[in-house]
């Protein structure tokens, strides 16, 4: 996985639309990971752009209940 710059000064502001359902969403991923929502939707960024490098590299995704039972992440292109 590459490497990110971590530097304020390659900071850049950008505006975006959401709709009502992604803006719960954003409000869902900040509450419960305690961030503001700029930081939420970093931390989303950055967990999309890892599953789209371990899919690239050909890799399964499994997730791992509270049964015990770990099953495959199917991903919808």
């Amino acid at each position: 996985m590459m490497a990110m710059e971590d530097s304020a000064a390659t900071v850049r502001r950008a505006t975006v639309s959401l709709r009502e359902r992604d803006e719960r969403n954003l409000e869902k991923v900040a509450d419960m990971a305690g961030l503001n929502k700029n930081d939420a939707i970093r931390k989303s960024l950055a967990t999309e752009a890892f599953f789209l490098d371990v899919r690239k590299e050909g890799s399964d995704v499994y997730v791992k209940g509270k049964d015990g039972v770990f099953r495959e992440i199917k991903f919808v292109d």
